[in-house]
């Protein structure tokens, strides 16, 4: 009877050990992708959602007879936070002016409250929120028309960062504009 020699052995090892990291390796590889497809469609999500609240501003203030940027001003020129989950008159909010970490961003993390489903900036001492890996930055510019002083347009933008583990920094940003209709 003979049995098997040390090179037979070695190459067996050596194709079993090939026949399992391959499909290893996918498999992390595809749960990694979806880790990050799943922030980039968080973060284009909380992008968008900020321009749609900024476009009900600007609609309520023309509703109520006040200059369409009424309640933007933190915004126009400089960077702000936005939280939606507030009073229009309380939601809007100048960032630092220094970078904060983790990210390369001056505004602070965003928080979710699950029991409601909602990312906003979290309230002091309430543990319903929960800090989150995005930074939201917000900016308004007024764009003159024809060298005249009226601002007639602006554009708004807005940049989401967010850093899942070991990867490097990613970022979404969003551009939109409004008008004075």
């Amino acid at each position: 009877m003979r049995g098997f020699s040390l090179i037979e052995t070695l190459v067996a090892v050596v194709i079993l050990v090939s026949a399992i990291v391959g499909p290893l390796t996918l498999a992390q590889r595809s749960i990694h992708s979806a880790v990050y497809a799943r922030d980039q469609v968080t973060a284009s999500f909380l992008s968008e959602e900020v321009i749609e609240y900024i476009r009900s501003v600007r609609d309520g203030n023309k509703h109520d007879d006040k200059n369409w940027l009424n309640g933007l001003s933190d915004c126009v020129g400089d960077l702000c936070m936005v939280d939606v989950t507030l009073d229009r008159n309380d939601a809007f909010d100048k960032c630092d002016n220094k970078k904060l970490p983790p990210y390369d961003s001056f505004c602070e993390l965003l928080a979710f409250n699950e029991s409601e489903g909602w990312y906003g900036y979290k309230p002091k001492n309430d543990i319903a929120w929960a800090d989150t890996r995005f930074a939201r930055e917000v900016q308004i510019t007024t764009i003159p028309r024809n060298n005249n002083t009226s601002d007639n347009e602006a554009k708004i933008e807005v940049t989401v960062r967010w850093k899942t583990g070991n990867l490097p920094e990613r970022s979404v940003t969003v551009r939109d504009y409004i008008y004075d209709w």
